[in-house]
């Protein structure tokens, strides 16, 4: 039986991205409104039996369960009741670890604190500024792939417009990427640089996992993975986990 999950509410946690050999939907589909563990329902390569990404403690990690949260996914579905799984810190390992005493696991499509998926955002915007299609007919546009009514105005463009330029902020801070990186600079001016990302994104490969896998997702996974990981709790390329939160 699963401990009860409202006695973990107000406890700080960490999250912690994964990779899933599934779309968000057959996600949602396989985990949702079940009991099991997520690493027992998907073919998810963890296991946190020899490591607690928190005290690095073996036989640490305990499953409590999951949250619920809004989630629109590459084809504009939306679901109010998103799964994400949680995990306890039973502080086997570091017991100087006192703040982070559960985390949660993260598929590499989402970000954290944002509905919108990865995916969803880069189509949005390479409808916007590489076809070049007003507000209005963006609209129209998601309108035909998307199964909700999701509306998309100024606002949200400019968010995504910035979610966009922060993660090109990190790629160039960061220097893993330099030929990627070199090729994305196009015109130098911040819409060049936007288009530039928007452009090569697809091309781009995360071999760190077999089969390869490649687009906008594979890259936040590698970069996470160039970090580190959750081995040294490595910051996101997309949005800013709770942990890197003030």
């Amino acid at each position: 039986m699963l401990p009860d999950t409202k006695n973990y509410d107000n406890l700080a946690t960490i999250q912690v991205i994964i990779y899933i050999e599934e779309t968000l939907a057959n996600y949602y589909k396989e985990v949702n409104k079940k009991a099991c563990d997520i690493l027992f329902l998907l073919n998810v390569h963890l296991c946190f039996s020899q490591c607690c990404p928190l005290c690095r403690g073996k036989d640490c990690a305990a499953f409590i369960g999951y949250y619920y949260r809004e989630v629109i996914d590459e084809k504009g579905t939306y679901y109010k009741d998103f799964p994400i799984a949680r995990f306890l810190c039973r502080r086997k390992g570091n017991k100087r670890i006192i703040r982070h005493k559960t985390f949660s696991l993260l598929p590499y499509q989402l970000i954290p604190y944002s509905k919108y998926s990865i995916a969803f955002i880069i189509k949005t915007l390479e409808a916007r500024h590489i076809k070049g299609l007003s507000i209005y007919k963006l609209q129209e546009y998601l309108d035909t792939f998307s199964s909700t009514t999701i509306s998309i105005g100024a606002e949200q463009l400019l968010g995504f417009k910035r979610f966009i330029k922060n993660a090109i902020d990190k790629i160039m801070m960061s220097q893993y990427y330099q030929e990627f990186t070199a090729k994305v600079r196009g015109e130098g001016t911040e819409q060049g640089l936007l288009k530039g990302f928007l452009g090569l994104i697809h091309t781009f490969e995360c071999c760190k996992i077999k089969p390869s896998i490649r687009g906008p997702c594979a890259l936040g996974y590698d970069y996470y993975l160039q970090g580190g990981g959750y081995f040294t709790n490595a910051y996101f390329l997309f949005g800013t986990p709770s942990q890197f939160r003030t």
